[in-house]
């Protein structure tokens, strides 16, 4: 977008009325009332029906799900701290406010399931990793910690095993454990993989951040695995855990 035509826009949102006791109506309405509520540098404002991405900004367009539209002031107020915040912490606790905001399924544009069915060969491993999902949650979690997908990547390159927190447009919670990690590393590595996973799962269902701070490092030794995020595994290979 050029120089002008930027400034053309903000001419003209500029000018909108504000009337902070009825919701927006367009796209432009509601970036004349992000900016009333802080926010700067964003000259544009889209909105979608993706159902994965409720929000993301880059070169001053801020793409939002169309929900948000009339979404209270408090999720607006989220969204400019979200794109304003300079710290982690920051951006996570608007986050939080962002994706509790329920988002209708008509808002939302259909979409195809990205995961792969899993091959025939994965599937004793997926009933295995699930048996050892339940026998450690009884175990070392007292039971609180929800049944949970198990999949497994023939993707993962570079990391060890993920833990996908729910988001707002349905998806379920899921750990994946990498295929070559199996192989490679063998069955023991395999489940403190996924006894890691299940302390980020305790982070995500107690309301913490997903993280590897001290929350999770405390978790992490008291239930027996290495409170970091990257740990020596077999053949000396320094290897990622989500």
């Amino acid at each position: 977008m050029s120089g002008l035509m930027r400034r053309m826009l903000s001419l003209v949102t500029e000018q909108l009325p504000l009337d902070l006791d009825r919701p927006p109506a367009s796209a432009e309405e509601l970036l004349v009332r992000l900016r009333e509520l802080g926010l700067e540098g964003i000259d544009r404002c889209v909105l979608t029906r993706n159902r994965s991405v409720m929000i993301s900004f880059r070169g001053g367009v801020l793409r939002l799900n169309r929900a948000y539209l009339h979404a209270p002031l408090d999720v607006h107020r989220a969204i400019v701290a979200f794109v304003r915040g300079r710290t982690r912490r920051a951006r996570q606790n608007a986050q939080r406010v962002i994706l509790e905001h329920p988002i209708p399924v008509h808002e939302m544009r259909a979409r195809r399931d990205s995961s792969p069915r899993p091959r025939p060969s994965d599937i004793p491993l997926i009933e295995a990793l699930a048996r050892s999902h339940e026998h450690y949650n009884a175990l070392l979690f007292g039971g609180q910690l929800s049944r949970i997908a198990i999949r497994i990547s023939g993707r993962m390159r570079n990391r060890l095993g993920q833990y996908s927190a729910p988001c707002a447009s349905g998806r379920p919670a899921e750990i994946t454990i990498s295929r070559r990690h199996i192989r490679r590393h063998g069955w023991e590595e395999t489940l403190h993989t996924l006894l890691h996973e299940m302390v980020h799962q305790w982070q995500a269902e107690n309301g913490m951040p997903i993280d590897h701070g001290r929350e999770f490092r405390r978790k992490a030794r008291e239930v027996g695995v290495e409170p970091t995020a990257r740990r020596v595994v077999v053949r000396d290979e320094v290897r990622k855990q989500a």
